[in-house]
């Protein structure tokens, strides 16, 4: 069973950055096992107060592929471009 990545954007900081980092993000992902599952999208708030700009699911087959993509070095520079682009949360949840 995979483990799923959500990511919560809060806010876009530069369009421009987060447009190139979408380029990459996918072939990123891949060198731990992880696709994206659904695209940053806007979401419907169901019950709550938060209302973030848009979320993204992701998968991986293990926390510790999700966590090794989150903290492989070669991926330092795209991670930082990601964060130049938005306010982004990123939680792994789920069973292994």
């Amino acid at each position: 069973m995979p483990v799923y990545g959500v990511g919560i954007v809060h806010s876009l900081k530069d369009e421009a950055t987060f447009g190139e980092y979408r380029k990459v993000a996918a072939e990123a992902l891949a060198k731990h096992g992880g696709k994206i599952v659904v695209p940053p999208s806007p979401p419907a708030t169901l019950d709550g107060d938060d209302s973030p700009k848009a979320i993204v699911l992701l998968s991986f087959p293990t926390k510790a592929a999700a966590q090794a993509w989150r903290d492989d070095p070669e991926l330092q520079d795209v991670h930082a471009m990601r964060n130049a682009g938005v306010d982004m949360t990123i939680y792994a949840f789920g069973e292994e």
